[in-house]
């Protein structure tokens, strides 16, 4: 099978091979070997480094698949090694969406949300909050966790990270959110995916937004990421 592929993911195995975890255009999430890849003379090599892009062509053996041909477009990492604080995020939203994304299914919208994020982090032209936001949020989306962004009229607001939902009352899981987050929000889950990282947020908004898409992630997928807690340490 051949698709447009994004390497989220790429760990050295043996002596000259690979294991990436790529998302595809066509067939979402799938984990390869690219057996021979870290010769430098390879042509697997720049294609299946990690946060390479190009398109793929992967054999399967049973329920292993296998890198047969790369044919390299692009590799984010050199922009992103530049700025470790850059790279620590741009691995972040590579975890997630390894998470979030579909196997076996098309995935062209996380592909595009992907790149879009990577070229922003690359180019240092967008705040990594805001990077780190629309990319936390749009990906739940995709899953199918679009949260109900319908608020109450008056008082003190909520957002129930459990159950994904605007509330007037204090709540496990909720968080206290202004209307310029829940506009922010609307604008992040429905904007047309071309324009979704470009809205401004001052600094404060910009860090509560982040800390509510952040935990709306953890209640979602159940776990904390270690990518995400490195970032956070820089």
């Amino acid at each position: 099978m051949q698709s447009q592929a994004l390497v989220l993911r790429s760990a050295n195995t043996k002596e000259n091979d690979r294991l990436i975890t790529a998302l595809t255009k066509e067939f979402g999430v799938v984990r390869a070997f690219a057996n021979g890849a870290r010769k430098p003379k390879s042509p697997l090599h720049a294609a299946t480094q990690p946060f390479g892009y190009g398109r793929m062509e992967f054999t399967q053996r049973r329920d292993t698949y296998s890198v047969k041909e790369a044919l390299t477009e692009g590799v984010f990492f050199d922009g992103l090694a530049a700025d470790i604080s850059r790279l620590a995020l741009a691995n972040y939203c590579a975890a997630i969406c390894a998470e979030l994304a579909p196997q076996q299914e098309e995935a062209s919208e996380h592909m595009r949300l992907m790149l879009n994020a990577l070229h922003f982090l690359c180019k240092g032209t967008r705040p990594q909050l805001l990077i780190k936001s629309v990319t936390e949020l749009r990906l739940l989306c995709l899953a199918g966790y679009t949260p109900n962004l319908d608020a109450p009229e008056g008082g003190s607001l909520w957002f129930d990270c459990a159950n994904g939902i605007i509330t007037a009352q204090a709540v496990p899981h909720g968080i206290a959110v202004s209307p310029a987050i829940i506009a922010a929000m609307q604008y992040i889950c429905t904007a047309p995916l071309e324009r979704t990282f470009r809205f401004h947020l001052p600094e404060e908004q910009l860090l509560a937004l982040s800390r509510l898409s952040q935990a709306y992630v953890r209640q979602q997928t159940g776990r904390r990421f270690a990518e995400l807690d490195y970032w956070e340490k820089l």
